[in-house]
């Protein structure tokens, strides 16, 4: 089912949804139609396309200390 919808532009939007149709061969309601589906991404399974970065910080050991485990005593 589809319903009628009346929308006031400017002229330089409809010019260039005018020129846009001509070259992609497709109706300037079919235009306005593609902008509406992907700007509010009307599928239900919608996905947020980015990436997750992390990273760790660690101290470097003192080189008096290094390669001794915490709690563990050198006999003299």
């Amino acid at each position: 089912m589809s319903t009628r919808f009346h929308l006031i532009l400017e002229d330089h939007q409809y010019r260039f949804l005018t020129e846009e149709s001509g070259r992609l061969s497709v109706s300037v309601a079919e235009l306005i139609r593609r902008a509406i589906d992907s700007t509010f991404a009307l599928e239900p399974t919608r996905r947020v396309r980015g990436f997750e970065l992390s990273f760790g910080v660690w101290r470097r050991p003192d080189a008096a200390v290094a390669g001794r485990r915490p709690g563990i005593r050198l006999r003299r």
